[in-house]
Formats: C-alpha cells, sequence, structure tokens
C-alpha cells in the first residue's frame, strides 16, 4: 500500500509536464512554442560549468535566428546547483530543485529555463531543432564554398583530357539534387552527446581527445547550430565525390565514376552518410590520404619535403576520426620499397604524432576502437551492399591475377582493403570505410587487368 501510495504522490508531482523526445516542457510544449514564434527579445544567462556555457551557445545561435538579443526574456541554462541566476528565479516554476537536473524547457513570466546535467543536457535539443531557419550568411558562404569545390575539382581533372571532368560535374550534381531534395535531418543520441561536449570544449573545457579539440575549436569560430552542421555536411560529400577520381587509376580518372557508383548505390552507405556525424569527416579523409599517397611523385627535393609532410598531416589527421588509419604509413612501406627515407618519414612523422596526441589527451578516447565483439550482421551486409564490387574483385583475382602489378598504389588499396575488411566484423562504425574501400580495390583491379 504505501508502495503504491509511493508511485501515486510521484505522478501527481510530474503531471503538470509534458515530455517529448526525452525533453520535458512545462506548463506545456504551445508555451515554447508561442516564445519562439513572439516578437520578444531575449538575454541568455549560462552556469557557471563549461557544459552549460557551451550549450548555452547553442542556445543563443538558434534563438538568434528568429528572435532579437534584448532585455525581453531571461534565457536561464542549466541547473540551480550551478546557475545562481536560475537558483534565485527557480521559486517561480513551483519545481523542486532537483527537478532542474532533467532535461527540461520552461517557460514562465518571462523567463525561459533550459535545464539539465552534462550528461542530459543534450536531450534539450529537440525543442530548438524545430526552429529551422538557415541564415542567408550561412547559405552565400556554402554556395561559395560548393562552387570553389566544384571548380577546383572541374578543373583539376580537366586537365588530363578525358571524360573525368564530366563524370566529375555528373556526380556532383547527383549530390545537388540529393541536397535540394533532402529534408530536415534528424542528429542521433549519439552524436548530440559528442556535440554536447564539443560545444563545452568551445567554451573553454578541457578535452578528452583530439578529436573533440579539434571539432571545439571548430565550433568556436562558427555558428553552433544544425543548420551549419547540415551545410557543413554536404560540403563533406562533394569533396567526398570529387576525391574518388583521384583514388582511381591516374591514367583513367574517369573510372573514379564507377566506384562512387559502386559506394552509392548501397542503400546502408547512403543512410550512414546521409546522417550528420563524424563518420563522413573520417572517410573524406581517408580518401584524401589515399589520393596523395597514390599521386605523389615523391621526387627527390623541395616538393618531396612538402608531398611527404601532406602524406603525413593527412594520415594523423584522418587517424584521429578512425585510428586503424595508422596502419597505411606501414602497408605504404610494403608496398612501396625502395625509399627507405621516405617511407620512414612517413612512418614516424604519423606514429610519433599520434602517440604524442595520446600523450596529451590520455588513452581512454581509443576504448572504442578496441573493444572488439562480434558483429554477425557486417559480412551479411557487406556481401549484400556491395556485392557487385565483390564480384568484380573476383572476377579480376580470377582471370588476371597473375598480371596484377603488386607494388604501387593498386597493391596499397588491396592490403589496406584486406585489414580492413579482417578488423571490420569485430569493431563498429567500420562498414563505410569497408564498403569504400572495396569500391576502389575493384576499380584498381580491373583497369590491371584491362591494361596488361
Amino acid at each position: 500500500m504505501r508502495r503504491a501510495l509511493a508511485v501515486l504522490l510521484l505522478l501527481l508531482l510530474v503531471s503538470p509536464l509534458v515530455s517529448a523526445g526525452g525533453v520535458s516542457y512545462y506548463p506545456d510544449k504551445a508555451s515554447f512554442t508561442r516564445f519562439i514564434h513572439s516578437n520578444a527579445t531575449y538575454r541568455v544567462v549560462p552556469g557557471r560549468d563549461y557544459w552549460a556555457k557551451g550549450w548555452a551557445r547553442y542556445v543563443d545561435a538558434k534563438l538568434g535566428e528568429v528572435l532579437e538579443h534584448g532585455n525581453g526574456t531571461l534565457v536561464l541554462v542549466g541547473n540551480v546547483y550551478e546557475n545562481p541566476e536560475m537558483k534565485r528565479l527557480w521559486n517561480l516554476t513551483g519545481l523542486p530543485e532537483s527537478a532542474s537536473l532533467s532535461p527540461m524547457v520552461i517557460v514562465v513570466n518571462n523567463t525561459l529555463f533550459v535545464t539539465g546535467s552534462e550528461d542530459n543536457i543534450y536531450l534539450t535539443h529537440d525543442a530548438f531543432s524545430e526552429i529551422w531557419v538557415p541564415p542567408k550568411t550561412s547559405l552565400a558562404l556554402f554556395a561559395l564554398l560548393a562552387f570553389a569545390i566544384v571548380l577546383l575539382f572541374g578543373l583539376s581533372l580537366r586537365a588530363d583530357r578525358s571524360y573525368s571532368a564530366r563524370f566529375f560535374l555528373l556526380g556532383a550534381s547527383l549530390i545537388f539534387v540529393w541536397f535540394t531534395l533532402s529534408e530536415t535531418p534528424v542528429l542521433p543520441s549519439n552524436f548530440l552527446e559528442f556535440f554536447s561536449r564539443a560545444l563545452s570544449v568551445s567554451a573553454g573545457a578541457v578535452p578528452s581527445s583530439p578529436l573533440l579539440a579539434l571539432i571545439g575549436h571548430i565550433l568556436s569560430a562558427v555558428p553552433p547550430t544544425d543548420e551549419t552542421l547540415w551545410l557543413a555536411h554536404w560540403l563533406f560529400l562533394l569533396t567526398l565525390t570529387g576525391l574518388f577520381f583521384y583514388v582511381a587509376p591516374k591514367r583513367e580518372r574517369a573510372l573514379g565514376f564507377i566506384a562512387f557508383g559502386l559506394v552509392f548505390s548501397a542503400p546502408l552507405f547512403r543512410s550512414q552518410v546521409a546522417t550528420v556525424g563524424i563518420a563522413l569527416p573520417g572517410l573524406v579523409l581517408m580518401l584524401l590520404a589515399i589520393a596523395v599517397a597514390t599521386n605523389s611523385s615523391f621526387v627527390p627535393g623541395s616538393r618531396r619535403t612538402l608531398e611527404i609532410l601532406a602524406l603525413a598531416g593527412a594520415t594523423l589527421l584522418a587517424s584521429i576520426f578512425n585510428p586503424y588509419l595508422l596502419l597505411f604509413p606501414l602497408f605504404f612501406a610494403l608496398t612501396y620499397p625502395g625509399r627507405k627515407l621516405r617511407n620512414s618519414s612517413y612512418l614516424v612523422l604519423v606514429w610519433a604524432g599520434f602517440w604524442a596526441l595520446c600523450r596529451v589527451y590520455g588513452f581512454d578516447w581509443l576504448s572504442k576502437w578496441t573493444s572488439f565483439q562480434p558483429h554477425p550482421g557486417f559480412v551479411e551486409n557487406l556481401i549484400l551492399q556491395s556485392l557487385l564490387g565483390l564480384v568484380i574483385v573476383v572476377y579480376a583475382l580470377l582471370t588476371g591475377l597473375r598480371r596484377i602489378r603488386w607494388r604501387g598504389p593498386t597493391a596499397f588499396i588491396t592490403l589496406s582493403t584486406l585489414a580492413f575488411l579482417l578488423i571490420a566484423p569485430f569493431v563498429g562504425g567500420f562498414f563505410p570505410y569497408a564498403l569504400t574501400l572495396v569500391s576502389i580495390l575493384a576499380v584498381r583491379l580491373v583497369h590491371s587487368v584491362i591494361q596488361t
């Protein structure tokens, strides 16, 4: 009987709250909707902790898309235990102070409370994600950068006097069609949690990983909104499209369109890269490292130094997103023998740089990549999603194994693909990397067989 009364009392206590998507509204969601559609002005007051200051930057940026700054409505971010102003005005809500530890959006007496703790404040994103007004400056910058990317790749590919530039424009057109047909993105909860921690870093918190440090510093310089993430996401997709042509054979850049088609024809790949997250930037950096490795001449001189530094920098940056890309320098040394200084320089720069990052940020962030657990569905998904690419690889190996040159770019990509296929069934998040490498390998092997 006592347990039933306790449950009833708890229900009565929280009955005024309306919850949706992990965030609760008080007195109701309509009050918040009326606020963001009003002509009110607002002023954001964050708590003292870095996570509250970081999330306050997001709240301020989102509200700034529809409202003007001023002294009309006080917007308090944090909880009563670390935000003195929220503690002073909390009696207006009529709720217990402990309720401020839950993700809530409260509108009362010209005051907006955005509450939560370090572990759950990101859940209030659901409320502010309904504000979707990309700033004209952001759209203009996006258009300018997109044009620059298309122009850069188009002119560069046009120089080889093949159809590669036209195929790139066709691929870019497909990306732009996808962009125009896309809906407002839904950010996954695991990325929102990462986004919240990156915002803390942008507000001055000490990062726990090099990736958080990188993204946090970027967010400190750009508007930390959903729209910014969304537009940057499409720029990465456009860059990914262009890089496919630079991981194809030098004399047949147009084959990059086949690799592009093999990858984007896979529904699971499209669904993963259509979601705003960190997988796509990691893929772009992996392709960039492969492109530099397979296209650089490494002729002795000052140019070779720049090429080695570019290759090491791209690989090190990519390894922040996927540490297993640290295998690239080893595979490069095995498949590009004969130049010990170049190979050892590449290896030392990347591995020493990564070790230095781990010394600064610790090793805990690597636990995601070192907790090996079987993923039974991976092999089935890979076979179904990359069936055509796998068939091409098998065909090329069966018909021209002896004609394939097992040194240089093709050997480097083959070794990388085999390693990633062995790792992928036991580490999450590897599917897009494995599928991309299989598609590139298919194009490389077929070209090797045909040419010889």
